[in-house]
């Protein structure tokens, strides 16, 4: 027996932050234990995978990194979370901030 069913389509958004100078501690206190848990109370965010550069000078311009996997159109999910009136911190330097809708592309073979 085939499965007829389709799963709803996923997609990632990207979110690159920094803190401000001094406030790392400030700043990952609110990101991951305020910031992070209203994103996945929202509708269509499924999970939050969260990394940080592990060097003092990793050679990027973003420290932090956040991947949300996202229930049908990233898109339209970052204009969810902006227009959600969230939490903000002091601490998050929002001159950084960047925030990357992806769809997943077509397979590419390599090397045929």
């Amino acid at each position: 027996m085939t499965d007829t069913t389709t799963q709803p389509e996923r997609e990632i958004l990207l979110a690159l932050t920094n803190a401000v100078e001094g406030r790392e501690d400030e700043f990952r206190d609110w990101y991951w234990g305020t910031h992070i848990p209203e994103i996945l109370a929202l509708p269509g965010f499924l999970s939050a995978r969260r990394y940080r550069a592990t060097g003092p000078d990793a050679g990027a311009p973003h420290r932090y990194v956040t991947l949300y996997e996202v229930e049908g159109s990233a898109e339209e999910a970052r204009t969810a979370l902006f227009t959600a009136g969230l939490s903000s911190s002091d601490a998050l330097d929002v001159s950084s901030v960047v925030m990357l809708p992806l769809a997943q592309g077509a397979d590419v073979s390599i090397g045929s």
